[in-house]
């Protein structure tokens, strides 16, 4: 799926940069321009769609219980688990900009408008990557498996691998980190029951760290972090997996609806 969906992006994200004027992308000597970017996101985006439609097809479940054990998007549980992750995930954000060499933003009409649309799509594009991983792949896989716990160990395995080689990074500290990345994603999901955690903490950590590096017109130079600086996020991600896990009764906990007094 994501080949067919990478092979779209070319044609689409040249077309979408002949339309917007600038060079479009050309595969022999690959960059991100801003349309094969913003193509890329939308195609992604697409993930949910069909993994909601391949699962209907395959096993005949509903749309909704890909997202969740309640049949439908918990927007409740990401609201409370907003609340923990996007201070914290703030400050690493504005902590490791400097040291990756991220450069100063520049306020422009083009920029701004790049911003906002990295700010829509990004979330989408991640959205799109935990339906296909965390939901159909995962299920997939554990649905093979009689034992609940061998289930969840071998399809957090099989796609915590998957994640990892998927980006397409060569260097052996990134490999890990996604790998880190796709194992904590996978415990989330399993402990809180859907795909609303892990959901955010993917938007959150993309849009962070990349809406500040299209401010700063480096969109083309844009590439995955390398080397031993990815402890820090790892142990950022792992930490928050912990903290998560113990809160999760409160991230589910129902809101009580108000009623008015009969009279």
């Amino acid at each position: 799926m994501l080949v067919v969906l990478g092979g779209l992006a070319i044609p689409a994200g040249m077309a979408v940069d002949r339309w917007i004027g600038v060079a479009p992308f050309d595969p022999s000597r690959p960059t991100f321009t801003i349309g094969f970017w913003v193509a890329g996101n939308l195609l992604l985006a697409l993930l949910i769609p069909a993994s909601m439609l391949l699962q209907k097809l395959i096993y005949g479940a509903g749309w909704g219980t890909l997202s969740s054990v309640s049949g439908r998007f918990r927007w409740s549980v990401m609201a409370r688990a907003a609340a923990v992750v996007v201070p914290v995930w703030g400050a690493y954000a504005a902590i490791i900009q400097p040291v990756l060499g991220t450069g100063q933003p520049v306020w422009s009409a083009s920029h701004l408008l790049l911003g906002l649309v990295a700010i829509v799509t990004i979330p989408l594009q991640s959205a799109g990557e935990e339906y296909l991983f965390r939901g159909l792949i995962f299920r997939a896989v554990g649905a093979r498996f009689v034992r609940p716990v061998v289930a969840f160990l071998v399809a957090t395995t099989i796609t915590a691998v998957q994640f990892g080689v998927i980006h397409g990074s060569a260097d052996p500290w990134a490999v890990a980190y996604y790998i880190v990345i796709g194992i904590s994603f996978a415990v989330l999901a399993e402990r809180t029951g859907g795909l609303e955690v892990p959901v955010l903490i993917h938007a959150v950590n993309n849009t962070l760290l990349l809406v500040p590096v299209i401010l700063a017109g480096e969109l083309a130079s844009v590439s995955t972090p390398s080397g031993p600086i990815l402890i820090v996020p790892v142990l950022l991600v792992v930490t928050l997996t912990l903290v998560l896990w113990r809160i999760t009764p409160w991230l589910q906990a129902r809101v009580p609806r108000r009623t008015e007094a009969m009279t």
